[in-house]
């Protein structure tokens, strides 16, 4: 990694994380990155990403910071301050404490079509703006939608965009439209590939099946879904990006209203849902490790090295 930190010279990396806030316990870890809990000079609580730098693109991450830190929407969680220290970014983001969407809708034992509804509005509200803005999510899925507080009626809110590259592998590509798979880089209609595919999970507790050219929904699990949750599903997970719809397409959308979406309980689909929490979780944490393992490998060679 390179000493010189003249390529993140910059007004929004001033300051030092240390005299500002105290580091508290670890409540996230990504495969590029680990979160924390932070307490601002004794008084409120936030969230800290904490971001190797030799894992940035030079070229890139003072526009994605800056960029990151305008954000400012009810369903988004925003980032306050970014701090250049040694080795590592300190990223101070808002702390959503309520719970990942996914867990939260397991825990209910039976949430309804309507219930996925009303999800999906507020993290369309999140996309809606950034794509409004010019901008693309590019990371779409279970762990970036978030709640608020623990509060029944708790915004979701959207997790953010991210500054470091986030590399490919067997968890995230689940999420990824066709085109990014390819080698593309992600765009606004990959962003609506992706809900598309957290819309199905929501539905009935497991993935959609990739490798074929049509969205499908194998019974007995989809035999108690709405005609319209399936339209609205296949018409995001559409293989051409301009075939899919705009964020302001589905936020009309009858079903994403609330007024065609069933209120019928699905205790089965929570349970398929705990299920799938659970691999996917132990999942995340596999490549997490994994990518620790290889990044201290790394330092420590580098280190021999100099």
């Amino acid at each position: 990694m390179e000493s010189d930190d003249n390529w993140l010279t910059s007004d929004v990396f001033k300051g030092n994380f240390h005299n500002d806030y105290i580091l508290g316990e670890m409540i996230g870890r990504g495969s590029v990155s680990i979160v924390y809990t932070c307490l601002h000079k004794g008084r409120k609580k936030y969230a800290c990403k904490m971001v190797p730098k030799d894992r940035l693109n030079k070229s890139e991450v003072r526009t994605r910071v800056e960029t990151l830190l305008k954000l400012r929407h009810n369903n988004i969680i925003s980032a306050k301050k970014v701090y250049n220290e040694n080795r590592h970014l300190f990223v101070i983001m808002d702390l959503a404490y309520g719970g990942e969407l996914l867990e939260r809708l397991a825990m209910r034992g039976g949430h309804s079509e309507k219930d996925a509804a009303e999800a999906v509005r507020d993290a369309l509200a999140g996309l809606n703006y950034l794509h409004g803005m010019g901008l693309w999510h590019g990371s779409v899925r279970p762990e970036k939608l978030i709640y608020a507080t623990e509060d029944e009626n708790s915004r979701l809110l959207l997790g953010d965009r991210g500054i470091a590259a986030n590399p490919l592998n067997s968890y995230n590509a689940l999420y990824c439209a066709p085109e990014v798979l390819d080698g593309e880089l992600p765009t606004t209609a990959a962003d609506m590939w992706s809900l598309g595919v957290v819309i199905y999970i929501m539905l009935c507790g497991f993935e959609p099946f990739r490798g074929t050219k049509e969205t499908e929904f194998p019974s007995p699990y989809w035999d108690d879904k709405t005609t319209d949750s399936k339209l609205l599903i296949m018409r995001l997970m559409q293989q051409k990006p301009k075939d899919r719809p705009t964020t302001r397409d589905l936020l009309l959308d009858p079903w994403v209203l609330g007024k065609k979406s069933s209120e019928r309980p699905m205790p089965i689909t929570a349970k398929h849902l705990r299920e799938f929490n659970a691999r996917r979780k132990f999942k995340a944490a596999t490549l997490a490790v994994r990518a620790t393992r290889r990044a201290m490998a790394f330092s420590n060679y580098h280190e021999e090295l100099i």
